[in-house]
């Protein structure tokens, strides 16, 4: 039993002899995904950043210089913190610890601010 592309044979025990067939994960088929994801993630973060800079000057009379300052340093702190999780959760805690103690400070900080 030859096996089609994107598929995978794998045998069970010697008891039955079955083969179970399993559809290969990842490759070409999800990439579109990815890049919808990642393009729709991009138009999202310009229109945040373009109604945050419309707020900040017109709302709360900023400068705009200070206000390209401020969402600029918000969007690189934002970007940055993945990655101090993610080595949190690589070297310390694990992924389950990293992610429990990060809910908590979230409630937190929704709760009280």
């Amino acid at each position: 039993m030859g096996t089609r592309e994107g598929f995978v044979r794998m045998e069970q025990n010697n008891e039955n002899h079955h083969h179970v067939r399993r559809r290969k994960k990842g490759g070409l088929i999800t990439m579109p995904f990815i890049f919808a994801n990642e393009a729709t993630e991009k138009l999202a973060v310009v229109g945040f950043i373009t109604n945050m800079i419309s707020y900040l000057t017109t709302q709360l009379h900023m400068p705009l210089t200070k206000a390209a300052n401020t969402v600029t340093n918000y969007h690189g702190t934002s970007s940055l913190t993945p990655l101090l999780g993610a080595f949190i959760a690589d070297s310390y805690a694990g992924k389950f610890w990293t992610i429990s103690v990060a809910s908590i400070i979230y409630l937190i900080v929704k709760t009280f601010f």
